[in-house]
């Protein structure tokens, strides 16, 4: 049998000029290729392998080819992410332990995540979602009122602060340094020419690492010795063991902690900011939340307390549907596949895109439209919102980021009247999700129902 032929794409002279513009902005590239070539094509990518095929499969059919357990085999995240990825997070993460026989690595994603697993326990929901909350608080109550101020940076240094509080007890006076030295490794994560070259972004993302990798080590080494007491997170990875008493040591710890602040703070700040362009374009989508939150008594959800709210669940989901954090994700072929009348060759990086299911028009009507009703009180088709991954591998701290964002919008909107001022540009870039170049600003000044 012949086999399949191999998926159509620009020239090679094309590609050259193509691999910019989507490192750059790849939300034009991604909807422009697709309605030209169809849902499956391919461009071309710089791999461990060198110089391979990209094969770009979209809609929901191909997100469930990709995400979908009963292919699990036949991708691997290690494959997608290692050239960006483990130069500067190690190869000694989760996000990066895929089973892999022929590295003497059957089974390690499971067993990690295993010892993981427990300190994301619901169980211990009654000393997360109070932290969350107090640090939420912290933040919005220092904004001066009736003046414009950053949202965006808000956003960020809440986001930061939760998730560098949390996973590794990271001190007040130092979030501003480490915040810093991690949106370093961000603009270091995608680029094309690792060479640690002063003036390069891999070579000032290397240096952000290795300053950050030693805070936190020194962290883990202060709890280890008994001198201070552990965050929660924390104390439940220096206490997880495995079936064969295998306990995480230092070097693994800190390559999970930074990955967990990948995870943790660059897609939760960027969605909460899309969170705000959403509310701030839709002014009757903003009153009805208010109506919703009105109910809510402010000092309950200043405790970490939120009964439930499903206009703003819905809200949280056609943002995720509209403007996901990653507008692409990548995996690996770790075999030759026919998918699609085409070819996949073992090697090649496989991708999906939420940002085009998002706003796929056989799937969402009018798909521009932001009306949070698409999810109200209904549960998304599989495979059609994918901000947080899914399938056999989606995100381990969703639910988190999630818990974050709705103790955020609520606390915002129960205590402040919002104004959503003129923006100085709607320029964006990616770190690697994206962000708004110029921030986005806002006045506040206070909700007289709330007090």
């Amino acid at each position: 049998m012949p086999a399949m032929p191999l998926a159509p794409g620009p020239t090679e002279f094309q590609n050259m000029l193509l691999a910019p513009k989507i490192l750059s902005d790849p939300r034009g590239p991604i909807m422009e290729l697709t309605a030209r070539y169809g849902r499956m094509w391919r461009s071309r990518t710089l791999t461990r392998h060198g110089l391979r095929d990209m094969v770009w499969l979209l809609g929901v059919e191909h997100n469930e080819r990709v995400l979908g357990p009963a292919y699990k085999d036949d991708f691997s995240w290690y494959e997608g992410y290692s050239f960006s990825m483990e130069p500067l997070f190690g190869r000694d993460i989760l996000f990066l332990s895929d089973d892999q026989p022929e590295l003497g690595r059957e089974g390690a994603h499971r067993r990690r995540h295993r010892l993981l697993i427990p300190a994301f326990s619901t169980k211990l929901d009654g000393q997360y979602l109070p932290a969350m909350a107090q640090i939420v608080a912290r933040y919005l109550d220092a904004l001066p009122l009736g003046q414009p101020v950053d949202l965006a940076q808000t956003v960020k240094q809440v986001t930061f602060h939760v998730v560098a509080q949390l996973l590794f007890g990271a001190e007040p006076e130092v979030l501003p340094t480490l915040l810093h030295q991690f949106e370093q490794i961000g603009l270091g994560l995608f680029s094309l020419v690792h060479l640690r070259i002063p003036g390069l972004p891999f070579y000032r993302a290397s240096r952000a690492r290795k300053q950050l990798a030693k805070y936190i080590d020194g962290r883990i080494s202060l709890y280890r010795s008994g001198q201070a007491d552990s965050p929660t997170f924390l104390a439940q990875l220096l206490s997880a063991e495995g079936e064969d008493g295998e306990r995480l040591g230092n070097e693994t710890l800190v390559s999970e902690m930074l990955a967990f602040l990948f995870a943790g703070y660059d897609t939760t700040a960027s969605m909460l900011t899309s969170v705000l362009l959403a509310l701030s374009e839709n002014p009757v989508v903003m009153m009805q939340l208010r109506e919703e939150l009105s109910s809510l008594d402010v000092e309950v959800v200043l405790r970490g307390q939120l009964p439930e709210t499903p206009y703003l669940d819905a809200v949280l989901s056609e943002t995720e549907r509209l403007y996901p954090p990653l507008t692409f994700a990548l995996r690996g072929a770790m075999r030759d596949l026919e998918v699609s009348g085409y070819s996949i060759r073992k090697g090649d990086c496989v991708t999906y895109s939420p940002y085009f299911t998002g706003r796929d028009p056989e799937l969402y009507s009018d798909p521009l439209r932001f009306d949070p009703q698409r999810f109200y009180q209904k549960k998304p088709r599989p495979y059609s919102l994918l901000g947080f991954g899914g399938g056999h591998r989606p995100c381990i701290g969703k639910r988190f980021a999630l818990w974050e964002m709705r103790l955020f919008v609520a606390t915002l909107l129960l205590r402040f009247d919002v104004q959503f001022g003129p923006q100085p540009s709607d320029a964006v870039y990616f770190n690697p999700t994206m962000q708004r170049r110029d921030g986005f600003w806002g006045s506040l000044s206070l909700n007289r129902a709330a007090t």
